[in-house]
């Protein structure tokens, strides 16, 4: 007999490691059956534990039909006080007694139950020991199989603490996605402009603070847009942040000049909350000509890059509210072309390195150098680029506004649409993006935005390819110009593809979803349909032709 000592200490490797419960059930219950030379062990589940059940030399069928009921009853008669169940206490119920005879033991078969305790008083459940001949437990093979269960006992009592902090983290973490959603303007869609935002918190724990932004279209068809940066974390500097915010936007509506929104929205909110300290910086953008302006309270300079990838810092002056003399200093008057950009941030992004003339450089290359991507990918590439390989010690937010207007009409009209039948064979599709490539040549396409088609158009392709049912000539490209717009069709004779309604980042470790993730990315537009047993994937990217 190996000493209490020795069980006790193997006990302690075993149960309180790492590894699946599922695992330690399986060595409590072997080593019972070693540590007492029984010819079965199992570990009976009860209460929030009945799905568990492990068992050496029995079948868990048993375990389950007969043996699991009588301990129910019995433990539950003896109110939780842990005290162990000999062969004379279960013998009191017909349900053991149909098990042992289940078994083919003798109704006087050595049987031992201790309970597996709970912190909280209440059982997890019982270690079940059992031998064919009579009086075979003694009181060593009673306190090994105690140390044992007192072990399980609290390696289950760890297991339920951890349940409960995974649900109440989730529930934490659905409060703070309502939160988020509750306190973030609505998605809007707003004349020649593309929109796109990103936010980090400064602590992944408690993703809300005081960087916040707002847009909106106002009445006369400009678009308000609105970055604000409040001192402060967690939901506190939100609920400032969001006072802020609609203080500005109720300023604008009311037709306050930008001069004097600052000014005035310093007035508002600090009347409230007379510690509030935050910069801000707000932009009205003209969709017809692309005249923007810009009037700051204290904030980091806005970035305009040009369609080519220039980036240049604009400042707008002001004095930051909560501050003696609040308001704009200066309002600044930029026009964006074509295809330029304006990025509006929080100085999360600039402060990471500790060094802010650092960090406006960062930024600036950063800008420049992802110049091309979409606005909602532009937005985050700028957060992740600044923080990374600093320390993250505040929020950090990017807001991304694009002009989006058709090419000037001295372009050359469109030629007519394009169509393409091809079999389901990953080697067509180059040949498929070969000949769609020769088609768009004659088109007033910038090439960004001729590049951009092409891969939409590579993706469709290969993915009609793996859901087409094999047979020759199966698949099918078509494009057109639809006013502004250009139309990629691609059909297939599969079962297709699924879309969600929110475009998420996809596994990395998935086969599939990145394809679709690429295509919504680059285009304005993206639908499935089903036509007579056969799949139809449509993209629409605007404002690339004529209107």
């Amino acid at each position: 007999m190996r000493s209490h000592v020795e069980v006790l200490a193997r006990a302690a490797r075993a149960i309180h490691g790492t590894g699946e419960i599922a695992d330690k059930l399986a060595w409590v219950t072997e080593e019972a059956r070693a540590l007492t030379s029984a010819s079965f062990a199992a570990f009976v589940g009860l209460g929030d534990r009945v799905d568990m059940v492990a068992a050496a030399g029995v079948p868990v069928g048993e375990i389950d039909r007969f043996a699991r009921p009588a301990l129910a009853r019995l433990i539950r008669a003896d109110a939780g006080t842990g005290v162990v169940l000999r062969s004379e206490d279960l013998s009191l119920d017909r349900r053991h007694r149909r098990f042992l005879q289940r078994l083919e033991l003798p109704v006087d078969a050595s049987c031992l139950a201790v309970p597996v305790m709970g912190g909280h008083g209440n059982p997890h459940g019982a270690l079940l020991l059992v031998h064919p001949k009579p009086d075979v437990f003694d009181a060593d093979d009673e306190a090994s199989a105690g140390a044992l269960a007192d072990h399980l006992g609290v390696a289950l009592d760890n297991l339920q603490a951890m349940e409960r902090l995974a649900e109440l983290q989730a529930v934490q973490r659905e409060i703070v996605h309502q939160l988020q959603e509750a306190v973030q303007p609505p998605a809007v869609v707003a004349e020649a402009a593309e929109l796109g935002v990103h936010y980090v918190s400064a602590d992944p724990s408690s993703p809300t603070g005081g960087d916040l932004y707002d847009w909106l279209v106002l009445p006369d068809g400009d678009l308000h847009l609105a970055v604000v940066d409040v001192m402060g974390k967690g939901v506190g500097a939100t609920k400032e942040a969001v006072s802020v915010c609609h203080a500005l936007r109720l300023l604008t509506l009311d037709g306050c000049p930008m001069e004097d929104l600052v000014t005035r929205a310093d007035a508002l909110t600090t009347a409230q909350s007379p510690d509030l300290v935050a910069t801000v910086l707000v932009a009205r953008y003209r969709p017809a000509d692309g005249h923007v302006r810009l009037a700051g309270g204290g904030h980091p300079p806005a970035l305009v890059v040009s369609g080519d990838g220039e980036a240049r810092q604009v400042y707008a002056p002001g004095i930051p509210i909560g501050y003696p003399g609040a308001g704009t200093t200066r309002v600044v008057e930029l026009t964006l072309g074509r295809a330029d950009t304006l990025i509006l941030y929080t100085d999360g992004l600039i402060e990471a390195t500790k060094d802010i003339l650092v960090g406006l450089e960062r930024i600036t290359r950063a800008a420049s150098e992802t110049a091309q991507y979409p606005a909602p990918h532009l937005a985050r590439a700028l957060v992740e680029r600044s923080l990374s390989g600093a320390m993250r010690r505040d929020d950090s937010l990017a807001l991304v506004l694009r002009r989006r207007v058709p090419p000037g009409f001295e372009s050359s009209p469109p030629l007519g649409a394009f169509e393409y039948r091809f079999s389901p064979s990953l080697a067509t599709v180059p040949l498929a993006r070969h000949l769609l490539g020769d088609w768009l040549e004659h088109l007033a396409l910038a090439d960004g935005e001729r590049e951009d088609l092409l891969l939409v158009a590579s993706e469709l392709c290969s993915n009609a390819v793996r859901h087409a049912s094999g047979k020759p000539g199966a698949l099918a490209m078509r494009a057109w110009a639809d006013g502004d717009a250009l139309v990629i069709e691609v059909e297939d004779d599969g079962a297709g593809m699924e879309l969600t309604q929110r475009m998420e980042d996809p596994d990395l470790e998935s086969e599939t979803g990145r394809g679709v993730y690429v295509v919504r990315a680059l285009t304005d537009d993206l639908t499935v349909r089903r036509v007579e047993e056969r799949t139809v994937v449509r993209a629409v990217r605007r404002a690339v032709l004529p209107g």
